[in-house]
């Protein structure tokens, strides 16, 4: 279950990173969006890894 987070984390850290790279692509609030879900998703991935 951690490697899914993982995979999804990853998707969506790469998501804004385009989203960034190419400005005016995205609405404020999806990059807003993504970068608020990093941390938590982040935190899954370490909770579900150590247990």
């Amino acid at each position: 279950m951690g490697s899914l987070y993982l995979i999804v984390t990853l998707a969506c850290a790469g998501l804004l990173l385009l989203f960034l790279l190419r400005p005016g692509a995205a609405r404020p609030m999806v990059v807003w969006g993504l970068s608020a879900l990093l941390p938590l998703l982040a935190a899954m991935v370490v909770a579900l890894n150590h247990r």
